[in-house]
C-alpha cells in the first residue's frame, strides 16, 4: 500500500504506471509504480548510451536501463517499501543533480554519479562537507594521483587509488604501493601514521611514502578543494572521458560532493617528497605484539631523510613494473 503523502500516490499497481514529475523540468523524469507495486524513478532517454556506463549496485535498489515501446529509460526501483521516505529523498537529489545538465547525456551522467554518491552514503557516509583534515588528505592524494595519471594513464591510476575505499595503502599498484601524508608546512616536522598497516610491508611490492605540505591560505591565494577536483575532471574530459565515472565513484567514496560549498577554505600544496620504505625505515609495522591494535605514532621526517628519493626514481620503477 503506497501512502497518500508520497509522489507515487494515485498510481496504479499491477502495471507500469507513471506520472511526469514536473512539466517545467528540463529532462523527462517520471514517478512510476512497477508491476509488483514497487515505486521507482524513471528518466526517459532519446538513446541508450554506448557503451553502457557502470551502474551502482545497492542492496535495496535496482538500477537498470530498459527499452520500452516508448523508448529507452533509466529506472531506479525501490525493493523495500519500508525505505520509502529515504527513497523519495534520494530520487529528488538525483533529479536535482540531473537538472543542472545542459545535455541529456550529461543529465544521465550526473544522475548516475549522484546515485553512486548515495551508494557511498548508504554505506555509512555523511552528508556534510569534509573536515579540514579530510580536505588536506584528499588534496594530497589527488596530487599523487595526477603524477600517476601522467605516468600510467587515467584508468590504471584510478584503479590503483585505493585510499578512498579504506584500504591500508592509498595506492596499490602491480609492484608498488604508495602511502600519502599531507601535513602543514609550518608544523612540527612530523607526520602522523594512523595505524600499523600503513607502513607495513606488502609481499613482492615496493613501498613508498609521499609527504606533501598542504597549507590553508587567505583569498585570493590558493585554490579550493572543488578547484583541485575540477582540474582533474577537466583533464579526464580532454584525455580519457571514459574514466570520469570511475573518478566520480572514488570521490564519492572519499566523501566529496561537487554541490557542497568549499569556498571558505583555500589551499596551496607542495610537490610531494618521496621516501623508500625499506627494511631499515623507522616505523612500527604489523604484526605488532599480541593484544595491540590501531597503533598510531608520530614519524619524524628527519629520521626519513636517508630514505628520501625523487619522483623521477619512483616513476622509473613504476615504468619498469608496467613493462613486465
Amino acid at each position: 500500500m503506497i501512502p497518500n503523502d508520497t509522489p507515487w500516490s494515485g498510481l496504479e499497481a499491477g502495471k507500469v504506471d507513471t506520472r511526469r514529475v514536473s512539466a517545467s523540468a528540463r529532462w523527462n523524469w517520471f514517478w512510476a509504480v512497477m508491476p509488483r507495486a514497487d515505486v521507482a524513478l524513471v528518466l526517459q532517454l532519446a538513446d541508450l548510451p554506448k557503451p553502457a556506463p557502470e551502474l551502482p549496485k545497492l542492496r535495496n535498489l535496482e538500477i537498470r536501463f530498459q527499452t520500452l515501446p516508448g523508448g529507452p529509460i533509466l529506472y531506479i526501483r525501490l525493493k523495500d517499501n519500508a525505505q520509502l521516505e529515504l527513497f523519495e529523498t534520494l530520487c529528488r537529489d538525483v533529479m536535482a543533480a540531473g537538472e543542472l545538465a545542459d545535455t541529456e547525456a550529461e543529465a544521465l551522467e550526473r544522475a548516475i554519479g549522484r546515485t553512486f554518491r548515495w551508494h557511498y552514503l548508504l554505506r555509512g557516509g555523511k552528508l556534510e562537507v569534509l573536515s579540514e583534515e579530510a580536505q588536506k588528505g584528499l588534496i594530497g592524494e589527488i596530487e599523487v594521483l595526477k603524477l600517476l595519471i601522467s605516468t600510467l594513464g587515467a584508468k590504471p591510476a584510478l584503479t590503483a587509488w585505493t585510499g578512498p575505499s579504506g584500504a591500508p595503502k592509498d595506492f596499490e599498484l602491480k609492484a608498488d604501493c604508495i602511502e600519502v601524508k599531507a601535513r602543514r608546512g609550518a608544523s612540527q616536522p612530523f607526520v602522523k601514521i594512523t595505524n600499523e598497516f600503513q607502513l607495513a610491508d606488502v609481499p613482492d611490492r615496493r613501498l613508498w611514502l609521499a609527504v606533501l605540505a598542504v597549507d590553508k591560505v587567505q583569498p585570493p591565494h590558493g585554490r579550493t578543494l572543488t578547484e583541485y577536483v575540477s582540474e582533474v575532471t577537466e583533464l579526464l574530459e580532454q584525455t580519457e572521458p571514459s574514466a570520469i565515472m570511475d573518478w566520480d565513484l572514488h570521490l564519492a567514496d572519499a566523501g566529496f560532493d561537487i554541490v557542497h560549498d568549499y569556498s571558505a577554505w583555500r589551499w596551496i600544496v607542495s610537490a610531494p617528497d618521496f621516501h623508500a620504505v625499506t627494511e631499515d625505515f623507522p616505523r612500527i609495522a604489523a604484526p605488532v605484539p599480541l593484544g595491540l591494535s590501531a597503533v598510531s605514532y608520530a614519524l619524524a621526517l628527519s629520521a626519513c631523510t636517508p630514505f628520501r628519493t625523487d619522483w623521477g626514481a619512483v616513476q622509473e620503477k613504476l615504468n619498469e613494473a608496467d613493462q613486465t
